[in-house]
């Protein structure tokens, strides 16, 4: 069992390093989105071609539903520890044969339809590695310290995203056009190949959870976690889609479909571009960690209202300051978003892993991740294109992310009005209070 520090760290190091790695093959495509649109995506329309990308991308985030059932599974019926071992492997071999890909004038339709199949392998692993990273930190550390410990899966993903963002500017600062989009844009692909390798290694030993030999211990397996989350925690669900609305809409529109925004609408360079959006993405890091370690010591619905007003207060400003191109506002600027993105974010994996009980959390974490990451997060880049051609530019982006925050704004509201209100009656009537405040 984990009931050693010594343990603990060792499980919050292999944990987190997953998502690193993951996060940072996965973001790859998307930064790389003007190169592989170019490459495998050739039209005489420069905007269809971003289009086909980005549906490709969207193509292996609907996978991910279907990895988070599959491994939410194994991790509730079998172990804990198996979830991370495989979904680490299953990553990386797309990832390898992505970079080993040829390009449409070599070999026709053939590349980016080997492209689709394999961002859907990929897909199906992040479904799988995301939940189980989540729910193995959640159930490793010390109660008390589960907002902060849980919110590394989530510093894990800004942390891949800050690494892909700083190697793709490495790279482009080392070669030129000509040369990247000849063979340089590979390099990054065969680089994480290292590190998933470590990630295997270091995962191997790692040990059952406490949460999950309990269950075990008692014999308190479901036969199927994923009915049983729909027959009995529907409220639950609702509650959360709601929190994830704006979450997922503001990473995927800010940190993936930020740096092609800036390139191909409002003709800033790729080196600048990607400056900006690494920016935005270190203060998200770094406030992940900041606002899990302050969800240990007060309300994390409240912190996530906080968030999400001030997602809803700074995306018009931010948009502004990209448009006049005053880089001492977009400095500010992205740095204000990109922590209050991180503030909402940090806050959600306790939120979640705590909303669910042991025997049905691996599948129920999954479930709430991926399907958002692909209803509300996949499709947002595609929106964002659409309504920056049809509704009056990238000022339609910022009203778009503005509705996500009142539904979040609203929903978290009446949480906390219900959470108070039972307190109330718990003043009262001690007895007669049963309340889910999700």
């Amino acid at each position: 069992m984990l009931t050693d520090s010594r343990n603990i760290v060792k499980s919050i190091i292999s944990s987190s390093i997953g998502n690193v790695l993951e996060w940072y093959e996965y973001a790859l495509y998307a930064y790389f989105s003007t190169v592989i649109s170019t490459l495998f995506f050739p039209t005489s329309d420069r905007f269809v071609s971003i289009i086909l990308t980005f549906s490709t991308f969207a193509v292996g985030l609907a996978a991910r539903p279907f990895g988070g059932i599959i491994f939410g599974y194994i991790g509730d019926k079998f172990s804990r520890k198996k979830m991370l071992t495989i979904t680490i492997l299953l990553m990386s071999i797309p990832t390898l044969c992505i970079g080993f890909l040829p390009t449409y004038e070599k070999i026709g339709l053939a590349a980016p339809l080997t492209l689709i199949l394999l961002r859907i392998i990929q897909g199906v692993a992040l479904g799988g590695e995301f939940g189980a990273s989540c729910v193995y930190l959640y159930e490793s550390v010390p109660q008390n310290r589960r907002g902060f410990f849980g919110s590394f899966a989530l510093t894990g993903v800004g942390m891949g995203l800050v690494l892909s963002a700083c190697t793709i500017l490495i790279v482009e600062s080392w070669v030129s056009k000509e040369t990247l989009y000849a063979y340089a844009w590979r390099i990054p692909f065969f680089i994480s190949v290292i590190g998933s390798l470590l990630a295997f290694y270091m995962r191997r030993n790692l040990l059952e959870t406490p949460d999950f030999l309990i269950v075990q211990q008692k014999q308190n397996i479901i036969r199927n976690p994923l009915l049983e989350l729909f027959r009995n925690h529907k409220a639950s669900l609702l509650g959360l889609f709601a929190i994830f609305l704006t979450t997922q809409i503001s990473f995927f529109v800010v940190f993936i479909f930020g740096k092609t925004m800036m390139i191909d609408f409002l003709n800033y360079d790729s080196r600048t571009a990607g400056q900006f959006n690494l920016l935005t993405m270190v203060s998200y890091t770094i406030a992940t960690m900041v606002f899990g370690y302050l969800s240990d010591k007060i309300n994390k619905r409240y912190i996530i209202l906080f968030g999400t007003v001030g997602i809803f207060m700074s995306v018009i400003p931010f948009i502004h300051s990209l448009e006049d191109g005053l880089t001492s506002l977009i400095f500010v600027m992205s740095l204000l978003l990109g922590a209050f993105i991180g503030m909402t974010e940090g806050t959600l994996n306790p939120i979640v892993a705590e909303t669910f009980p042991t025997n049905i959390r691996a599948t129920s974490v999954a479930f709430c991740w991926n399907f958002t990451s692909i209803a509300f997060g996949g499709v947002a880049p595609i929106v964002s294109m659409w309504l920056i051609q049809n509704a009056g530019g990238v000022d339609a982006v910022a009203y778009y992310l503005m509705c996500a925050c009142s539904v979040t704004i609203g929903s978290t509201l009446y949480m906390l009005s219900k959470l108070k209100t039972a307190k109330e009656k718990l003043l009262e009537s001690p007895e007669a209070v049963t309340v889910n405040t999700l």
